[in-house]
């Protein structure tokens, strides 16, 4: 994620604040907060054996609390926003501050433009804390007000044999992949269909193809990040209108059983070698195939440099 720090540290020693019983405070039923909630707690505890209670009210007013919410619904709006570190009015932007005058005990305060930006506000916390064996604590002095320079930030993910590694990874370790990749700022996910250009089946799947792309978009859309599927077009013959059909049969169902879908590419060749004018209108097809289960998403071709002329 390019982001564009802004960070301030006073003249005066700063106070290390004990983080080892704070609460995790988030009143927003929001999924992608519950989630950002949920990996905090999670993976500082990985890493410091210490479990932080996790709240949808504050705490007693000398207990440390992490406040986490977006500018539109901050669990408590006390907590002013430090002048010239406000949350930059941009998606996905952020701001982190410590609040030392309103509670007894320090505030950390994690505020999103949206909920994507809290989340980012979690993994830049994540990335900032002080944390070791029973340990774990935060600088007072850090000021964060940030935004992405770009808007999209995508991954591929792709559970096929290639390098007998991944295709052996079970549903919690595509989700600690793809949580680890959120929390350094991606906001979207590549995905690939059950069928390409690779082998059928791995000895070492632990799901068929189709169950783990359906566990994928699920841990994404819990997350808040954009699903995209790469969907080549590898049949040899698109004029032939049961070729189509059979065709968009197929994508249908995939398109069908997934919980979410932004985006799907379609690639003329890599694998495949269908011409712009053939794949096209069948591009026009699956769109419309793929609106019926998911309205906004976009179905958008893919031609590698170079590619076109070769196919001409």
């Amino acid at each position: 994620m390019a982001l564009v720090l802004i960070l301030l540290t006073s003249l005066c020693e700063a106070q290390n604040i004990d983080l080892s019983k704070a609460v995790i405070v988030s009143t927003s039923s929001q999924s992608i907060l519950k989630k950002a909630s949920q990996t905090l707690h999670e993976e500082t505890a990985k890493r410091t054996r210490l479990r932080l209670k996790v709240s949808s009210s504050m705490p007693l007013n000398d207990v440390v609390a992490i406040v986490l919410g977006t500018v539109n619904d901050f669990p408590d709006t006390s907590f002013k926003q430090v002048e010239g570190f406000e949350v930059p009015a941009k998606a996905e932007g952020f701001a982190i501050w410590v609040d030392t005058k309103t509670r007894k005990a320090p505030t950390i305060c994690l505020m999103g433009r949206d909920s994507r930006g809290a989340l980012y506000a979690v993994g830049k916390l994540l990335r900032t804390l002080t944390m070791g064996r029973d340990k774990l604590s935060f600088d007072s002095d850090i000021r964060i007000a940030t935004a992405p320079d770009v808007s999209i930030r995508g991954h591929q993910q792709a559970y096929r044999p290639k390098t007998n590694s991944y295709d052996g990874w079970t549903v919690e370790m595509w989700e600690q992949s793809i949580r680890d990749l959120a929390v350094f700022g991606t906001n979207a996910i590549e995905l690939l269909p059950p069928r390409s250009d690779d082998a059928e089946d791995s000895p070492h799947y632990p799901l068929p193809k189709i169950e783990m792309m359906i566990e994928m978009s699920r841990i994404c859309d819990e997350y808040g990040l954009d699903v995209w599927i790469w969907f080549p077009a590898i049949d040899k013959d698109y004029t032939n209108p049961k070729t189509v059909e059979a065709a968009l049969d197929e994508w249908g169902e995939v398109f069908r059983r997934l919980p979410r879908i932004d985006a799907v590419f379609v690639p003329g060749g890599d694998p495949g070698r269908t011409h712009p004018k053939i794949l096209m209108p069948f591009i026009e097809k699956q769109k419309k195939n793929l609106n019926k289960y998911h309205p906004k998403a976009q179905c958008l071709p893919s031609y590698e440099v170079g590619q076109v002329g070769c196919l001409s």
